[in-house]
Parts: structure tokens; sequence; C-alpha cells
């Protein structure tokens, strides 16, 4: 008799623990919205030093548009070699994919409007990619750019979870193949 009374006990304690909980407000929780942004990448992995004789050196690379959803691809580019302006150039653009980024000492002597004996090894070009997607949303190569709400479990705080930009540093450690900042040099391939 006396488990009997224990066994109700336990039952009615159940119940009533059970009664006393009620169930979460699902909304409390912002969570963000999740969709394909815009990425391009490189199609493979390409060797960003050129070869140290600038005469002869060459970058050959293509990219793509894994999502399928660029509208718009632009890249610019900074030269670091004696006499280069510290601005960017504006260098290339796309709407179409795969695209190739490839170039020789010549094409880059004809972008910033000096001599190819200009360059010698050493000096490198570092690139500024900017896709646009068909629903109109940018992403850059600047650093993301979270104004990340205020109160996360509130779903009224102001803010959104992401300013549209991709995270080189991440996107690169993940071994993404980010087309969207490198830079290649004048100098012969690691060995």
């Amino acid at each position: 008799m006396k488990n009997l009374k224990y066994i109700t006990l336990a039952i009615i304690a159940l119940v009533g623990l059970t009664s006393l909980t009620s169930c979460e407000d699902e909304d409390k929780y912002r969570f963000p919205e999740l969709g394909n942004g815009g990425f391009v990448k490189f199609v493979s992995m390409p060797e960003f030093n050129a070869g140290a004789d600038p005469a002869s050196a060459s970058f050959t690379a293509m990219t793509e548009d894994p999502n399928g959803n660029i509208a718009n691809y632009d890249i610019a580019v900074r030269g670091y070699f004696t006499g280069a302006s510290t601005d960017t150039i504006s260098w290339r653009s796309t709407t179409t994919f795969p695209f190739d980024v490839s170039f020789t000492a010549a094409d880059m002597a004809t972008t910033f409007g000096v001599p190819a004996s200009t360059f010698v090894s050493g000096d490198s070009f570092e690139f500024f990619g900017t896709a646009t997607t068909t629903d109109g949303t940018v992403y850059s190569y600047v650093q993301t750019n979270c104004n990340c709400p205020t109160d996360p479990e509130d779903p009224e705080a102001p803010g959104t979870w992401n300013g549209a930009n991709t995270d080189s540093v991440l996107l690169t450690a993940a071994g993404l193949l980010q087309a969207f900042n490198w830079e290649v040099e004048f100098s012969d391939p690691p060995m």
C-alpha cells in the first residue's frame, strides 16, 4: 500500500509540474533569414606569384558565380610599385560567368598608364571585387559589417544581422576560394 501511495504522489507531482510549464513565444527569438548571398569565387586555386621577371610574368585565373545570382561583378585594382598612385583603378566588370581575370605585366602597364619596364620583381597588385545580386544586394571586399540587433531575443529590437558584405578572412580560412580580395606579386612561386 505504501508503494501505491508513493506512485500516486509521483504521478500527481508530474502532472502538476507539466501543467505549470508554458509554451514559449517563438517570435521572441530573432533568427536571421537565410538565403544564398552574392559570392564570386575562383574556379580553382590560382598561383598568386606571377613569376619574378615582369617581362614574362602572368597571372591565370577564372572566376565563377556558384549561386547563379550575380547581376554584376566589378573589380578594381591598386598597384604597389614605384610611382604608383594610392588610389584604386576600375579594372574589369562582367555580367556573365565564368569570367577570366588573367593578366600579364603588359596588361597592368596599360591599366596604370605606365611602361611595362616600370615593374620589377616584388611589385604587386591588389584586387577588390564587388558583386551585385539580381535582387540588388551588394557584396564587397569590405569586412563584414554587422549592425546587429541590440537585443537578439527581442523581435522589435533595431538592427540587421549582416551588412551584406563578405568576410574574406572567414572565406579564405574555410577554403572557399573567394574572389573579392586577392593580391598577385611579381615573384617566383614558393618551392
